[in-house]
C-alpha cells in the first residue's frame, strides 16, 4: 500500500468520505506520518547497515565528538572500517562503570559513548587517525509523508499498513472540535495500536534471534 491507499482505508473506517471532510488531507498525511514514525518507536525500528548518511560515523583526528543523525534509535554493532576492529557502543553510565575517565588519552577509538547529550555521542579514546566507523542501528523512516507526495511508499512491512490506521483514528478523534472529538474512541484506538507494535516488537525479537538445535545424547 502506498500513503494514498492507507488514507483512503482511514477515511472508509471513519465514514469521512463526503465532502466536506472532516478531516482535510493535509491533517490525514500528517496523521500517517505520525503513524509510521509512532510504529517505529514502539516496534524496534528499522534495521539499516548501508545507509551512509546515517550509518557511517566520520572519525577526524582530535575530534572526540560526533553528531547523529536524530533519526537513529538504536544502535546494534559498529567497527571500524579501516581494519575492522569492534567497537562498543556504551551509554555513559557504562563508561564510569567501567573506571574509564576523560583522561585525555588519544589512541585508536575503541568506545563511541552514548547518553551525554541528544543526538550526539564521543569517542574514546580521542582519536589519533582518520576513519569511519561502519554501524548498524535501528532507525526512524528515512522521509517524511506529507500530502505533497500522496504516492509515496512507506518504509514498515506491507503487513503493519493497515494497522497504521488505527493511531491515525487515534489523532482524528483527539481533535479539538465539535464534530471530530472523541475522548474515549482516541483512547481506545491508541490502546490498540500500542498493543499491536507490542506484538510486531516481540516478533521481530524472534526473527532476530538464530533458533538453537539441542542435540541430546544417547544414554
Amino acid at each position: 500500500m502506498d500513503a494514498a491507499e492507507v488514507v483512503d482505508q482511514f477515511r472508509s473506517d471513519v465514514n469521512d468520505v463526503a465532502e466536506p471532510k472532516l478531516w482535510p488531507d493535509e491533517e490525514v498525511f500528517r496523521y500517517l506520518d505520525d503513524a509510521q514514525k509512532m510504529f517505529c518507536r514502539l516496534g524496534g525500528g528499522l534495521g539499516d547497515a548501508t545507509t551512509p548518511a546515517i550509518t557511517a560515523l566520520p572519525v577526524d583526528i582530535g575530534n572526540d565528538t560526533l553528531k547523529l543523525d536524530p533519526r537513529i534509535l538504536k544502535f546494534r554493532d559498529a567497527y571500524t572500517v579501516s581494519d575492522g576492529q569492534p567497537i562498543e557502543i556504551i551509554n555513559y553510565k557504562d563508561f564510569r562503570r567501567l573506571g574509564l575517565r576523560w583522561d585525555g588519552r588519544t589512541g585508536p577509538v575503541r568506545y563511541v559513548i552514548i547518553g551525554m547529550q541528544p543526538h550526539h555521542a564521543r569517542l574514546y579514546p580521542n582519536p589519533t587517525v582518520t576513519d569511519t566507523i561502519q554501524t548498524m542501528v535501528d532507525r526512524l523512516p528515512l522521509e517524511s509523508i506529507s500530502v505533497d507526495d500522496t504516492s509515496a511508499e512507506l518504509e514498515i512491512d506491507e503487513q503493519h499498513h493497515p494497522h497504521l490506521t488505527l493511531w491515525m483514528r487515534h489523532r482524528a478523534y483527539a481533535k479539538q472540535d465539535s464534530e471530530t472529538y472523541d475522548k474515549q474512541k482516541s483512547a481506545d484506538f491508541e490502546a490498540q495500536f500500542r498493543a499491536y507494535c507490542a506484538l510486531a516488537f516481540e516478533e521481530k525479537n524472534r526473527a532476530m534471534h538464530k533458533t538453537r538445535v539441542v542435540e541430546y545424547g544417547g544414554l
